[in-house]
């Protein structure tokens, strides 16, 4: 045997230990793939029903806020409805005090000036007399 003979040999025997090696990642790669493909079955599997479940939460969750915009709009409704009823029984109210408060100042300022008209026409008697100056 020469040399190249045993290095024909030699590399030979590499060939077949790099093909063993090959083929055996290659097999462990396609049960790597394997389990890959049933996880993402489970996974799809589990996470299908998941979905349904939160769209139908989903849905009913917006069915319930139309009812509260409902609700919402009624409420905004009834209070502009109070606040112009206030609003009446208060211009109600206040006119005819307005006119009472008026007539009782009225009458009020007549009494004064009736009775300082009286009081100017005799003197009176607790008051002490008055000196005209001659000057």
């Amino acid at each position: 045997m020469t040399w190249s003979d045993v290095a024909s040999l030699a590399l030979a025997i590499f060939l077949v230990l790099v093909g063993v090696g090959l083929f055996y990642l290659l097999y462990r790669l396609g049960g790597l793939f394997g389990r890959l493909d049933t996880s993402v079955a489970e996974i799809t599997d589990e996470t299908v029903p998941i979905l349904t479940r939160v769209q139908v939460t989903v849905d009913e969750v917006n069915a319930q806020l139309g009812h509260v915009d409902e609700i919402m709009t009624t409420a905004v409704s009834a209070t502009k409805s109070a606040e112009q009823a206030a609003s009446t029984v208060s211009r109600a109210v206040t006119a005819p005090a307005r006119a009472l408060s008026g007539m009782t100042a009225s009458a009020g300022e007549a009494l004064r000036s009736f009775t300082s008209r009286r009081a100017a026409g005799r003197p009176d008697a607790t008051a002490p007399p008055k000196h005209e100056s001659p000057y």
